[in-house]
């Protein structure tokens, strides 16, 4: 079965707060849901989670592109990211293309629940 564009960006979104892996629970056609793992063989580190979104409106393929600089640049500690990022020159897209995709950053939630609510959220913020 091939991975839905939804999971690839989570997988890719959730590397910002230390997420390993992600075990699936769920897909809707308005909402995709699973279990943020932190630690593999740790049930304690792990968050049940649910984004509201459909198929459709994942953020651009150049979020992801940032997301993983973002990583392996270290420029963020857990959900804060550097503010100089907004300084920084990146070859792959130009600096309109970027204020564009951080503010698509900017604006991505995902809802982590426990007990069966939704409780906080997964965002990221300078």
């Amino acid at each position: 079965m091939n991975e839905s564009n939804r999971l690839k960006f989570l997988k890719s979104y959730l590397k910002i707060f230390g997420v390993q892996k992600i075990e699936l629970t769920n897909q809707t056609i308005d909402s995709i849901s699973g279990i943020a793992i932190y630690v593999e063989n740790a049930p304690e580190e792990r968050q049940e989670f649910i984004w509201h979104k459909s198929e459709v409106e994942i953020p651009s393929p150049e979020l992801s592109i940032l997301i993983e600089k973002i990583v392996a640049k270290k420029w963020h500690n857990g959900d804060k990211i550097s503010k100089d990022i907004e300084n920084l020159e990146f070859e792959e897209f130009d600096s309109s293309t970027k204020e564009k995709i951080l503010n698509e950053l900017f604006d991505v939630q995902i809802k982590m629940v426990d007990d069966k609510e939704e409780t906080d959220s997964y965002f990221v913020h300078y």
